[in-house]
């Protein structure tokens, strides 16, 4: 906490010159260092940072114009959402092929899915992110590129399926980019711990008993290929919700991570402080 309030005080510039345009008067720029505390001593700010931390009391967002504790508790279930289907995305398809590839080790469809995997795994989240919006909107004019629902709809009427379904267009792009960070990561770990298990000596034993390749497979090398890849899930976790902000700024998904970033460039602290 400490630190945060030095980097705080250490950044160039104030978030009351956000609240300021080009007819303020002086007095009025006066009555709002004064109303937000600025000119106060460094000591006092500090123990009054202290105290409205600790009480959940952040104060007004001057870039939002709302209460930051409110506006967190509202974007709040959107990063969640995105993120947990995220997460559960990549935690599922990635061990299924990363089953699959150690299974089939040495072919064709190994070494094709492999490397493209390496080489998807080395590209940052920001990219994956262009090169869906590339693929999907410019070119395919398949799925939306930013917000989280169609702004300005038509006036005629929106049923609820209607806009569900315009709600699961524009979540397709970012959670196709942030999922694929999980499944990517968790595929290259479950391949080679795959073909380790396929080399054990219980594995040849239940080939042996005349058991049929899926249940040797899943039964008896998947299930134990599986612990690293859930030790790895616990890291997973922090490169999906790093991804997310790069995401969610990428795709102006009214989350967590873009009310952040936009926090930080506009030096709207009361927002930035209760996400750091």
């Amino acid at each position: 906490m400490t630190i945060i309030f030095g980097l705080i005080q250490a950044t160039p510039g104030d978030f009351i010159s956000a609240m300021i345009g080009p007819e303020t008067t002086q007095d009025q720029i006066d009555a709002l260092y004064e109303q937000w505390g600025v000119n106060d001593p460094l000591w006092q700010q500090y123990i009054d940072y202290m105290i409205n931390y600790q009480t959940l009391e952040f104060g007004r967002s001057p870039f939002y114009g709302e209460d930051a504790a409110d506006l967190i508790i509202r974007r709040l279930p959107r990063t969640l959402t995105l993120f947990g289907a995220a997460f559960l995305i990549g935690y599922v398809v990635g061990p299924l092929v990363g089953m699959y590839l150690g299974w089939w080790r040495g072919t064709r469809k190994d070494k094709s899915v492999f490397a493209g995997g390496l080489l998807m795994f080395s590209m940052p989240a920001f990219w994956i992110a262009w090169l869906g919006i590339w693929l999907f909107n410019y070119n395919l004019g398949v799925f939306p590129s930013r917000y989280m629902f169609t702004q300005f709809p038509s006036f005629e009427s929106w049923t609820i399926l209607r806009t569900i379904t315009d709600v699961l267009r524009h979540i397709a792009l970012p959670l196709g980019s942030l999922a694929f960070v999980g499944w990517v990561g968790s595929m290259l770990v479950m391949r080679p711990n795959m073909i380790n298990v396929t080399e054990q000596d219980y594995v040849f034993l239940a080939h042996a008993k005349g058991l049929s390749e899926r249940t040797v497979m899943i039964k008896h090398a998947a299930r134990n290929a599986l612990l690293p890849v859930a030790t790895q899930a616990i890291v997973g976790i922090a490169f999906i919700i790093d991804g997310s902000v790069i995401i969610e700024q990428v795709f102006s998904w009214p989350g967590i991570g873009l009310t952040l970033v936009d926090a930080v460039f506009n030096n709207d602290y009361p927002s930035a402080d209760p996400i750091r």
